[in-house]
């Protein structure tokens, strides 16, 4: 009888330890953080754009920076770091708050994106002229106030994201800010 409850009590001890490094390894595969000669980059591996909250503590700072970048998916990003200091991840999470992906898959959101408008697509981006000059803009189709997260490559290949909030039916234009190339990221309604 000592035998078998024994037994079970290690059969469910090694059920919960062999799955509580899956969930805490999964997390550390979208998003880290690489030393290069110039600084730091910031690396996602995952196949879904992530928003990563990043600390930075330098010795003689008494308080730690918090900077928010929005990631691409597959991408690196080159981080304005400079010198010594301790840089760490303190989260990462999907742009998508409504799509579920390898790391937040044990985090299922059991309520209904549809009715929030999680799900809707409303910004597009077109050319636009004015006073002969050609740029971009951003256009909001729905009724509602939306946000949009725009990402701009410049000619060396970093990035730089915007979070930019747009009211319904109406387009602004979007400045080019050195950047060669710009995109949408993500949408989801204002709150």
């Amino acid at each position: 009888m000592l035998n078998a409850k024994y037994l079970f009590f290690i059969f469910i001890l090694f059920l919960v330890w062999h799955w509580l490094p899956v969930e805490a390894n999964a997390a550390l595969k979208c998003s880290r953080l690489f030393k290069t000669a110039s600084g730091e980059q910031l690396i996602n591996s995952c196949n879904s754009c992530r928003i990563v909250k990043l600390q930075r503590k330098r010795p003689s700072a008494a308080a730690p920076i918090t900077r928010t970048y929005t990631v691409p998916p597959k991408t690196t990003t080159n981080l304005s770091f400079r010198g010594p200091g301790r840089s760490r991840v303190l989260s990462d999470t999907s742009c998508h708050p409504g799509v579920i992906d390898d790391k937040d898959k044990h985090k299922e959101n059991k309520s209904n994106p549809s009715s929030s408008g999680v799900g809707k697509r409303c910004i597009l981006m077109q050319r636009i002229d004015k006073a002969g000059v050609t740029g971009l803009a951003i256009a909001n189709t729905c009724k509602e106030c939306r946000i949009a997260v725009v990402d701009r490559v410049d000619l060396s290949g970093s990035r730089r994201s915007q979070n930019i909030a747009i009211s319904g039916n109406s387009i602004i234009p979007l400045p080019a800010k050195g950047a060669a190339q710009a995109g949408i990221m993500s949408e989801k309604p204002c709150k």
